[in-house]
């Protein structure tokens, strides 16, 4: 019963805890879950095992001998013997190899903090990527919902309008029961009235024929544009099918992006994405010169190539202090037995021995030494090379993420004015068909410019919040949280 109790407030909760989940919660998922970051991290606390490893002294050297016969000497005869050895290296090796593993080991550490951001970066790349075909799939939604409604508006005016006005040859007929100059008249502004979505009343015969039959062409030219053909009834069904057909194909894209993002994060592939109701246009992270500053302080790439300097400048001098003696100290302990004397047929000796020692390495053979310092010298140019080839090509990136988070922001300004004056052109022109049944194409235009406004409006989000997720990535900031409403 308590387990059942228990499965009830879950399944009630879930819902809450699945809302609740923000990109923050996805990007710390990511980075407790991924193999790859676990295995660079692991890297780096191998590297850090090796610092120990080369600051600890050689290990002693201890030798045993024993004589199968033994050896008369003067102070008795000698069985064997056992001797210890410990060699120090110049003073500062050990400390200059240490500090050589080290860096080492910051190098990897760098390269575990370049794969986290770029994790990071996935991780919001195909976030993003599924907030814009979700919006996008609302926005055709409502479109054809609107569209629909159009259809059913056009289909009921078709079907109420007079029998003689309801086809477009019925519309051609009229003009040719007037004058040669009325009908010449007539046609044109009725034909201008076709195309543009205006009423006949503003038209003007040009000829000066028989007004009472011009009054009938146009009260005749009147009547026929207040019907509805049934080609406008298809153009809108044409309008429906491909509205319906680009939501279909939108919502299948869908599928591989859930897959890709559900696998960044190491967990089933259908798991559900929460994305907010809205993205809102956001700012810069920090003024141009800070954002530099930043990049050349904090950027993972840059910062392993300051340690590969530091690596190298450890092995140069540990090159030149293998290059000096090493001085090795030890005791020689020698065993003795008391030897009979022959001459005075006493016992001698039998006192066993400690001998102190002393050894030293001669480092004559120079090539190797001069050999290695060279190679320090050179891996330390080729970083410094390195460092200032990938820093301008950070500050390229940065360029054309200003120049993409501009260009977006301009973009967004565009586009709101042009959605509302397409919004009033909509607004007259469905008026306008509602009144004299005329301009059906024109507002099938305008809604598809609209629709794509709107759409470009959308891009235009997600571009700019991709530019500025990108800055904070080069600044390596750690600062993920996009700028969303949750209101609506």
């Amino acid at each position: 019963m308590k387990h059942f109790i228990s499965s009830i407030l879950l399944l009630l909760l879930s819902p809450i805890i699945l809302q609740a989940q923000t990109l923050d919660d996805y990007l710390i998922e990511a980075g407790q879950n991924s193999p790859q970051l676990k295995a660079r991290y692991a890297e780096y606390e191998a590297a850090l095992q090796r610092v120990p490893q080369v600051g600890a002294l050689p290990d002693p050297e201890a030798n045993f001998n024993f004589f199968l016969k033994p050896m008369e000497r003067f102070m008795g005869e000698q069985i064997g013997e056992a001797s210890v050895m410990q060699m120090f290296p110049w003073v500062g090796s050990l400390g200059a190899a240490k500090d050589e593993a080290y860096y080492m080991a910051q190098m990897k550490l760098a390269t575990f903090n370049e794969v986290k951001i770029n994790l990071y970066h996935s991780v919001h790349t195909f976030w993003v990527n599924i907030y814009r075909i979700e919006k996008e799939a609302e926005l055709l939604e409502r479109e054809l919902e609107l569209t629909k409604a159009l259809e059913r508006i056009a289909l009921a005016k078709y079907k109420s309008a007079p029998a003689g006005n309801a086809s477009g040859a019925s519309r051609q007929s009229t003009p040719a029961r007037t004058s040669m100059g009325s009908t010449t008249a007539t046609g044109s502004g009725s034909s201008a009235m076709d195309g543009m979505g205006g009423n006949a009343t503003g038209s003007t015969p040009a000829s000066t024929g028989n007004s009472s039959m011009s009054g009938g062409s146009m009260a005749s030219t009147s009547m026929a544009g207040s019907g509805t053909s049934m080609v406008d009834v298809i153009l809108i069904r044409m309008q429906v099918k491909d509205l319906e057909n680009r939501l279909q194909l939108l919502r299948d894209s869908k599928t591989p992006q859930v897959i890709a993002f559900n696998n960044i994060l190491n967990r089933e592939q259908n798991a559900a994405v929460q994305v907010p109701d809205t993205l809102l246009p956001t700012e810069l992270p920090a003024s141009l010169s800070l954002i530099q500053d930043s990049i050349r302080q904090n950027h993972p790439m840059l910062k392993m190539y300051e340690w590969d300097e530091k690596a190298r400048e450890a092995q140069y001098r540990m090159a030149q202090l293998m290059g000096r003696p090493m001085i090795g100290i030890g005791l020689n302990y020698m065993v003795f037995r008391p030897r009979m004397d022959e001459s005075s047929q006493m016992t001698m000796g039998g006192e066993n021995m400690v001998m102190p020692m002393v050894s030293v390495t001669l480092p004559i053979y120079r090539g190797k030494y001069n050999a290695a310092k060279r190679e320090a010298e050179l891996s330390k140019k080729a970083a410094t090379y390195q460092k200032e080839a990938t820093e301008k090509q950070l500050f390229s990136e940065l360029s054309q993420l200003l120049y993409e988070y501009q260009r977006t922001t301009s973009t967004l300004n565009l586009l709101q004015d042009q959605i509302q004056l397409n919004e009033q052109a909509i607004r007259l022109l469905t008026t306008n068909y509602s009144v004299a049944g005329a301009g059906i194409e024109d507002i099938l235009r305008q809604r598809q410019s609209i629709l794509s406004y709107k759409q470009q409006q959308l891009q235009a989000i997600v571009d700019q919040q991709s530019a500025v997720h990108n800055i904070s990535r080069l600044m390596n900031t750690h600062i993920y949280t996009v700028s969303h409403d949750t209101t609506k």
